[in-house]
């Protein structure tokens, strides 16, 4: 009879502690999946010319641009959801080599300017404008003066 009770109260023991294990895996889940909705939920908005052109490119402008204005906003969601309004001025050989290295073709299509588009992003009608010829194109423009060698870039990724 002793034997019978004494391993009826280790298996009680034994459920126990596995029940309180399972709860503790439970609670490190339900912090680790916390932990990512609250980071992986926030999204950037921003205005600091540095910060954007460095989401835009993957990596700091170099010494032949300088930045003038921008306008940067991505969702939070895993998605990778953006839309940026940038203005800069560039050397001819940055900007020839922009544009050979995104396929970027003179654009003659009836283009509408966003209705959010910031109130400094006014690119004249004279200026060359360039798209990216693909099924994909969502609206994004190019533009450059060649007299001023001033550009403004609006890209839409939704």
């Amino acid at each position: 009879m002793r034997i019978n009770s004494l391993q009826s109260g280790q298996s009680t023991r034994i459920r126990s502690l596995q029940l309180k294990l399972f709860l503790n895996d439970l609670t490190n889940l339900m912090v680790i999946m916390l932990l990512f909705l609250l980071t992986s939920c926030s999204e950037i908005n921003t205005t600091n010319t540095k910060e954007i052109y460095k989401y835009w490119a993957g990596k700091n402008p170099p010494s032949d641009i300088k930045l003038l204005q921008g306008h940067y906003w991505e969702s939070g969601h895993w998605s990778g959801e953006y839309i940026m309004y940038l203005k800069f001025k560039s050397t001819d050989k940055w900007w020839n080599t922009f544009i050979k290295k995104n396929h970027l073709l003179i654009d003659k299509t009836n283009w509408i300017m966003p209705t959010d588009a910031p109130s400094w992003f006014k690119p004249s009608a004279n200026l060359d404008r360039y798209n990216n010829d693909d099924d994909f194109d969502q609206g994004s423009r190019y533009f450059r003066d060649p007299l001023t060698q001033v550009c403004y870039v609006y890209e839409i990724q939704l």
